[in-house]
């Protein structure tokens, strides 16, 4: 006789599959130094090594979430590549903590080949590694929050590399606090990448170049801010070589006390950068040279030597527009200038295009750390802007209710979500804007010291929604504002 399983039973297996299949470890400290790994409560290492108690976690577990408790140190190389190893599908979560590499020269803190999905976060490097992370022929990899204060290293001492070493390598994703310091050769490097979107970076004190991408295509970065990257040689704070593109964009490059601020070489194509900073490179600001369909679309350069130079480079489907350089080719948009920039003089009504309403400053206040919000057009002069230009494509946006401040962000923060307020003009990057074309009569307003732009919070469209600034983000239409001539 047949008898029919209980739906009761069928539900608890179904809900305990998942669970079978993601597991969780926790790797701790013991009080007499040694380490501690487990694997859902269960001991899979307890010994004296800090990476083999991790990696003790990866081999005895499938896909989940590794939780490094301690900072450590890496321990002798044994004349190998050693290294902490994740496994497919896996998350190695530091939790801010540090890898401390003082074992050798084929220390490498975290190192991946030809495995897939995945993710390093919350991880502090130090010491002199061989690679902080090195990553060859992995795809859908995802670091999140690395930050490398670096010691020379005798033979390659770099940051971060990718590569397609050992097969395919698709699909990076770097994110979040991004901070490389004192890296013997490049900060962070791509090799053979197809699909990438590089957040905002902070690379100083290489010995190479900050940001380097070689033959990979098809990606996007945020801000490069770099300063003494290869001071003396003719690395670059922003570098592409070997190919590299097409179907690369660049938010911006600001680059101070650099070899070069921004370099492209050996047949590279299809880079577009937005915008630069450059100041006091040892050579040239920017160098295209082999390089094709390559466009640099506004921003300032000096003190280069020269500020702009193009060899073996064709103007017809090449372009820089900068202050400090004179023209050069054609923009792809086929206008000028300060390529997508505008130039804005008188007072408007800033209607921010998703809502329609007004930006409006909060209760008509005139006070510093007034915030600024939307609101219902109500044709008053709380909610009308004087806008003046202050510096080539840069501007002042004043309140008419209280002329004397301006549209300020907040304590000079670059990151995204940082306040926008009133506050007394004094000239400050953090108070200028420019106006960057977003389609006839439309605009983005981008901040000149964070390169972000202005942004109506969660794309809101109530009365009372804070404007702040967030990564520019194409076809986002509460960061597209039409002006009103009042």
């Amino acid at each position: 006789m047949k008898t029919r399983k209980p739906r009761q039973l069928w539900l608890l297996i179904g809900l305990m599959i998942p669970v079978l299949c993601w597991a969780d470890a926790e790797i701790t400290r013991n009080n007499d130094g040694s380490w501690w790994a487990r694997v859902n409560g269960s001991t899979v290492y307890n010994g004296s090594r800090y990476f083999d108690a991790i990696n003790a976690a990866a081999n005895n577990m499938g896909a989940g979430v590794i939780n490094v408790r301690n900072s450590g140190n890496s321990g002798p190389d044994g004349g190998n590549v050693y290294g902490i190893r994740p496994r497919a599908n896996q998350t190695l979560d530091f939790h801010r903590h540090t890898v401390h590499a003082d074992g050798g020269e084929l220390v490498v803190p975290v190192y991946c080949d030809r495995r897939d999905n995945i993710t390093i976060r919350n991880l502090k490097v130090t010491g002199s590694p061989r690679y902080g992370i090195w990553f060859r022929g992995c795809s859908n990899m995802v670091f999140e929050n690395i930050e490398m204060d670096l010691s020379p290293h005798p033979a390659v001492g770099l940051g971060i590399r990718v590569d397609y070493s050992s097969g395919p390598s698709n699909n990076l994703t770097i994110r979040g606090n991004i901070r490389i310091n004192g890296s013997t050769t490049h900060a962070i490097e791509t090799y053979g990448v197809d699909g990438f979107s590089i957040g905002d970076v902070t690379v100083t004190n290489s010995g190479g170049s900050g940001l380097l991408l070689n033959d990979s295509r098809n990606g996007t970065v945020g801000r490069v801010w770099g300063e003494s990257n290869n001071w003396g040689g003719g690395y670059a704070t922003f570098r592409v070589a070997n190919n590299n593109g097409p179907n690369v964009t660049v938010e911006s490059v600001y680059s101070r006390h650099s070899g070069r601020g921004f370099f492209s070489v050996t047949g590279s194509h299809g880079t577009t950068v937005k915008y630069v900073d450059i100041d006091n490179s040892t050579k040239q600001n920017i160098f295209l040279q082999s390089a094709w369909d390559t466009h640099v679309l506004a921003g300032k350069v000096s003190n280069g030597n020269p500020n702009c130079q193009l060899v073996d480079t064709d103007t017809s489907n090449s372009s820089i527009r900068v202050s400090g350089c004179s023209p050069i080719g054609t923009p792809p948009n086929g206008g000028g200038g300060s390529a997508s920039n505008g130039t804005v003089n008188g007072l408007y009504r800033i209607r921010p295009l998703h809502s329609g309403k007004a930006m409006d400053v909060a209760n008509c206040g005139n006070s510093n750390g007034t915030n600024v919000q939307q609101w219902a057009w109500l044709n008053n002069n709380c909610q009308q802007w004087q806008i003046t230009p202050v510096d080539g494509i840069w501007h002042r946006i004043s309140p008419a209710v209280a002329t004397g401040k301006s549209l300020d962000v907040d304590s000079f923060a670059t990151y995204a979500g940082a306040n926008v307020m009133l506050w007394d003009y004094w000239g400050g990057t953090n108070q200028q804007f420019r106006f960057q074309s977003a389609g006839s009569g439309k605009w983005r307003i981008v901040n000149r010291n964070s390169e972000l732009c202005l942004d109506v919070a969660g794309i809101s469209t109530a009365n009372g929604a804070n404007i702040l600034q967030w990564e520019c983000i194409g076809g986002n239409n509460n960061q597209i504002f039409e002006l009103i001539r009042q």
